[in-house]
């Protein structure tokens, strides 16, 4: 039989319903012509934690790092041990299985990493197929059905996604523990988590906090002079090298113009056209859906999901792509009909106005070589926006628009400059004029369109007179605060925080800190560990994040790692690098982190908290609370004494850090 392993139940039903449903099971699906679909839940399998490797781990100690698996353990992950169990009982019945995992690399490697777990034979495994799904109304999954190809052919892809996976492992057990330890000595009960890519991510919100909390405003002044012509007033600023810090340099300029006659140096206009924004990727659609509606990053990817697997009206969310294949191009018009359909509202007017004949430049195939994603569009199943939350339905709107504006022509602009001379001094004015709204119509003006002064036509030399300047007093401002949206988009542009060019490169390269899938996850387990956290539509470091970051040595939370490890990453997918090479490489820089970090030659600069010193003679230690069955009281963390509290009693201690030996 051919066994289908879906990621998630959603997909397993809809591949079920394509082939031809016979019988519901608990956990899977029989199907005609024999075949079974059965499906995770996300990840069935997840890495073990160091003690399962040896119960010497379960102290946290300088002394036992770093650690390094020389046979890696995967364990169920507690919520799905019962399906994992009906997976691995079909898979043994199955003579052929099909990966039908998400169209990414954690897809291709959630999938295979079960087949391993199983032990099947090499015959099955070598003999697996790989189908790729992006939408899953039956059409695209009949098609995609049709063109089955070798799970072999993807394993470079999911290697890739192994590789990430145990690297982030061996990272983050290691520093995490180090860190840790280093703090517990200076009397800091916290466990101190690093990660690759979730500690720069916390850095750029710590460091931007810090630019907010030490700015302080300038004043600088402007200069606006009125002209006059045709009757038509305008205004013009001075365009000065250096800002003018000084008001009365300012006014005594305003004295050597107003009333004097000036000179037409340029006026010129340009017709400027403009291509409709591109359809959404999963990044763009958060950063739009954060500055609307203030839905946070992984709000946002809830929405997409909900739309794609339970409405089945939007196309696969975990996208980086902005670009569509041309081999949609047959689907066009049952989308745009579909949304014709959807009576008295904005979308339904929008559908039965646009240009079916129109070709934006998304439409570009080389943009999506290499890559199973598209853009996130509408799919061909006509929505039912009854069925839609207020989330969804905002979300799906959103995304069909962007959709919708392809078929719009270009939005044209007259822009028009005037330069003006006045003795020493020159000013300048712009103006723009909408000559053809075009994708305008669907989509409105850019958030950064301001309405424009009305500028009479000039010809260059002509004579003009100034009939009145006045100072404008202006403060320099402080940086904004993230939200989720903005951090998003700094955490894709990382580069910038990089002084290496080769690695500023590959960092832009790569699209920055985490992937399209991940980021929303990162930010979210940032929070629940009580690094970052919400004020309002914005998102703040915590006291407990600042400390971290300040603490850390450069080199650990320096955001070149991931440039230098997604490189690494790249020549894995290629088939150029085996995943045993790759871990060897990460093993030495973890290795040198550790015994830097052991020797002070990267010091770890946390200060000392403001714990009580342990009073036993000779003890360099500090006393830390922890609780006992009916009262609080203190803990010697390095040579365990316990400490009464005002009640004189002593309780269990239940400590935040498993058995954490911070003696050694």
């Amino acid at each position: 039989m051919r066994l289908f392993i879906a990621e998630k139940p959603s997909l397993g039903r809809a591949i079920a319903a394509s082939l031809g449903v016979i019988k519901n099971e608990k956990g899977y699906i029989t199907c005609k012509n024999g075949d079974v679909v059965t499906w995770c839940i996300g990840h069935l399998l997840e890495l073990a934690e160091p003690e399962a490797y040896d119960k010497k781990y379960k102290s946290w100690s300088l002394d036992t790092l770093p650690i390094f698996p020389k046979e890696w353990i995967l364990i169920p992950t507690d919520s799905s041990k019962e399906q994992l169990d009906v997976v691995l009982e079909q898979i043994k019945k199955a003579t052929v299985l099909v990966n039908a995992g998400d169209p990414d690399r954690e897809g291709d490697l959630l999938i295979n990493e079960v087949i391993e777990y199983a032990n099947v034979s090499n015959d099955i495994k070598e003999n697996a197929l790989r189908v790729l799904i992006n939408d899953l109304n039956s059409k695209a999954i009949e098609t995609a059905l049709n063109n089955l190809e070798p799970n072999s052919k993807r394993i470079p892809i999911s290697n890739a996604a192994l590789c990430r996976s145990r690297a982030d492992w061996l990272l983050g057990m290691n520093i995490t523990r180090a860190c840790s330890v280093l703090a517990k000595r200076k009397g800091h009960d916290n466990v101190l988590h690093v990660g690759r890519v979730q500690t720069p991510t916390i850095q750029l919100v710590v460091k931007r906090d810090i630019e907010i909390a030490n700015f302080k405003p300038v004043d600088f002044f402007e200069v606006e002079a009125q002209f006059t012509h045709a009757d038509i007033p305008f205004k013009a600023k001075l365009q000065n090298k250096k800002r003018i810090d000084k008001k009365d340099l300012a006014e005594s300029m305003i004295t050597n113009i107003t009333g004097q006659s000036a000179t037409v140096t340029l006026c010129e206009t340009k017709r400027a056209k403009s291509q409709p924004p591109l359809p959404f990727s999963l990044r763009t659609l958060q950063e739009a859906m954060s500055s609307k509606y203030g839905y946070g990053a992984k709000e946002t990817l809830d929405i997409a999901q909900s739309l794609y697997e339970t409405h089945k009206i939007t196309s696969y969310p975990r996208t980086d792509k902005n670009y569509l294949s041309t081999i949609k191009e047959d689907e066009i018009q049952l989308i745009i009909e579909n949304l014709e359909g959807l009576n008295d509202t904005p979308l339904a007017q929008w559908a039965s106005d646009a240009d079916m004949s129109l070709r934006s430049p998304c439409w570009n195939d080389k943009k999506l070589e290499g890559s199973a994603h598209t853009a996130i569009i509408p799919t061909t199943r006509a929505p039912d926006l009854d069925a839609l939350s207020e989330a969804e339905h905002n979300v799906y709107t959103a995304i069909a628009s962007r959709y919708l504006a392809q078929f719009y022509p270009t939005a044209e602009d007259d822009n028009t400059t005037i330069k003006i001379q006045s003795g020493e001094h020159e000013f300048k004015t712009t103006g723009k004029i909408e000559i053809k709204k075009g994708w305008r119509t669907v989509l409105g003006k850019e958030k950064n369109d301001t309405e424009e002064q009305s500028l009479p036509s000039l010809t260059k030399d002509q004579s003009i007179d100034c009939t009145n300047a006045e100072v404008i007093s202006k403060k320099t401002s402080a940086p904004k605060p993230y939200t989720e949206g903005t951090l998003l988009s700094a955490m894709c542009n990382i580069g910038k925080e990089v002084t290496d060019p080769a690695l500023k490169a590959k960092l832009k390269e790569t699209a920055g800190l985490g992937t399209e899938a991940t980021r929303a996850g990162i930010i979210e387990k940032a929070k629940e560990r009580e690094y970052l956290t919400l004020k309002g539509k914005n998102i703040v470091s915590t006291p407990l994040a600042k400390m971290l970051v300040m603490a850390l040595p450069n080199k650990v939370r320096d955001p070149a790692i991931t440039a230098i490890w997604e490189q690494q990453l790249d020549v894995v997918e290629r088939g150029e690098c085996s995943v045993e090479t790759f871990i060897n490489a990460i093993e030495k820089t973890v290795q040198s982190l550790v015994d830097d970090l052991k020797s002070g030659k990267e010091p770890f600069t946390l200060s000392k908290s403001n714990a009580p010193a342990c009073p036993q003679s000779g003890c360099t230690g500090f006393a830390l609370p922890f609780e006992g069955k009916k009262s609080k009281a203190h803990q010697c963390h390095v040579c365990g004494t316990k400490f009464k509290d005002d009640n004189g009693k002593v309780g269990k201690a239940i400590k935040k850090i498993k058995k954490l030996d911070v003696k050694k």
